[in-house]
């Protein structure tokens, strides 16, 4: 199985080295020398039409260190492995495209470190853990931003940190930034963990410019006041988060929708796939608030375990494609999508007890698509094809709750199976309001409204157990298994496990 299957509370006390490594039951296929050579990839998106930026990077037990840096060293010193330096900014000041600084285990007691110069494409400045070990940055409560890039600085890589005890943003790029790969990093606390871009508003643009070709992997981010991995005002471009775990931004207040996992106002091209995104106290995945204009392109969430966010689960306001996504456990509407005109794909996801806890959930649908909240009818090209949608909001007044197609969704719908409120699983805006009951999608009724449906299911799923004990995977009875669209269905499923000719409806491939 996948690295999302382990414990949380098992994988937050493995070294960050291995962190994700571990859970995986899978490796990186990472090659390359102590040159880092960067790959493009783009075959794979190309046959969905939405090309993303891929990098490869040498893994971290094969990096070279050519400087050193030790928490007994000295800045007056060669930065030798016999005479290493003390501290990280002298490394900053000091490191050449090409150049890799190791840094030995221990505490680094800093304040606001500033990188300033710049790798070249094929010559990154690495700063790396020793491998092996594992050191921290602490901002001793006084630090504000622990680690800043400032603006226009490129091609660096930054591996195998511990950053804690900073006021405000961990790792900060200000902007004009790109070719930044952060991976096995653990960053917790302050008001952002990691922050890409500012600006005076929300609104404006971003006073330094924007980020682009940004990958953060196999990190571990939590306990952040407000949203945890921030991009505002944005926009960040080929951004990749893959294998990321966050959790616990914005929990220690009343839960509100500025506190997160991962936020981006702006952007194009952001992939964030094998992410564990957990009890946050807004939402888990949060894309594209501020993209107004509408039809972005190259959102992609997949592969996602989305748990118990105290309000939406993933959030995808201009278009994109929600594809092998676990989501449950959500206080609101699991999935938010098209606020603005765009298309939008919802594929092979199960969606499944959400707005059941009573101690921050509040009744909604469980799917919401293009309602008129910013604009009046947002126009949205909807394909929804091989989900579950089942058990949603059940214990709360009013009963469970199905999903919602605003006034100008245009939708291709198939092989879904439904199964959270008799009633109406299925509400259209319209002059009429029709809502379509589970005896309606079983009779036929919704198929001859929407001349769509070929293949719907209304039953129960047969998970292997519910709340709160969740478990999503079918059981060997389950109607869901061999029920689906073949054309469509990913290759893998959430764990990348291979699916058949048959393939099964949710994320989880019997």
């Amino acid at each position: 199985m996948g690295s999302l299957q382990c414990k949380p509370s098992i994988c937050r006390v493995i070294l960050v080295f291995v962190l994700l490594a571990s859970c995986a039951g899978r490796t990186n296929n990472h090659q390359g020398s102590e040159t880092r050579e960067i790959n493009i990839n783009t075959e794979d998106d190309e046959q969905q039409g939405m090309p993303l930026t891929d990098f490869n990077l040498s893994p971290v037990e094969d990096i070279v260190c050519g400087y050193f840096v030790a928490p007994d060293g000295n800045d007056d010193a060669l930065g030798s492995e016999q005479a290493p330096w003390a501290s990280f900014q002298k490394a900053a000041e000091s490191a050449k495209p090409g150049d890799t600084v190791c840094f030995r285990r221990g505490a680094y007691v800093t304040d606001d470190i500033h990188l300033t110069r710049s790798g070249e494409i094929d010559a990154l400045i690495t700063f790396a853990a020793y491998p092996g070990e594992q050191p921290v940055l602490d901002g001793n409560g006084q630090a504000n931003e622990l680690l800043v890039l400032t603006g226009g600085v490129s091609h660096i890589r930054i591996s195998g940190f511990r950053l804690q005890n900073f006021r405000i943003w961990g790792i900060f790029l200000t902007g004009g930034n790109e070719y930044v790969f952060l991976d096995h990093l653990e960053v917790a606390g302050g008001e952002t963990s990691i922050r890409f871009t500012y600006g005076e508003s929300s609104e404006g643009s971003a006073l330094e410019g924007m980020v682009e070709n940004i990958l953060l992997e196999d990190s571990l981010i939590w306990g952040s006041q407000y949203s945890a991995v921030d991009c505002t005002p944005g926009p960040c471009n080929h951004i990749t988060i893959r294998q990321v775990e966050v959790f616990n931004t914005g929990v220690s207040g009343e839960s509100f929708y500025g506190s997160d996992g991962i936020e981006f106002a702006r952007g194009q091209h952001v992939l964030v796939e094998d992410c564990y995104v957990h009890d946050n106290g807004g939402d888990g995945i949060d894309l594209g608030s501020r993209d107004r204009e509408g039809h972005s392109e190259g959102v992609i969430v997949r592969r996602n375990q989305v748990e118990r966010n105290h309000l939406n689960g993933i959030k995808v306001w201009a278009g994109g494609r929600i594809e092998n996504n676990s989501i449950w456990g959500q206080g609101n509407s699991a999935i938010w999508a098209g606020t603005f005109n765009c298309a939008i794909e919802i594929i092979n996801n199960t969606v499944a007890y959400n707005m059941w806890d009573e101690g921050y959930s509040e009744r909604n649908w469980a799917v919401v698509v293009g309602y008129p909240e910013e604009l009046p009818s947002p126009e949205v090209a909807l394909t929804m094809v091989n989900n579950i949608f089942a058990f949603n909001a059940t214990p709360l007044e009013g009963g469970g709750t199905g999903l919602y197609f605003g006034p100008g969704v245009v939708l291709t719908e198939s092989h879904n199976l439904f199964f959270s409120r008799v009633s109406e699983e299925i509400m259209v805006e319209t002059n009429d309001s029709p809502g379509f009951s589970q005896e309606d999608i079983l009779s036929g009724r919704w198929q001859a409204y929407s001349r769509q449906g070929e293949g719907d299911l209304a039953k129960d799923p047969l998970f292997i157990s519910g709340w709160p004990d969740v478990d999503l995977h079918l059981q060997p009875e389950s109607p869901a298994i061999n029920a689906g669209n073949h054309r469509l269905a990913p290759d893998e499923d959430i764990f990348l496990q291979r699916r058949d000719d048959q393939p099964d409806l949710g994320a989880y491939e019997y």
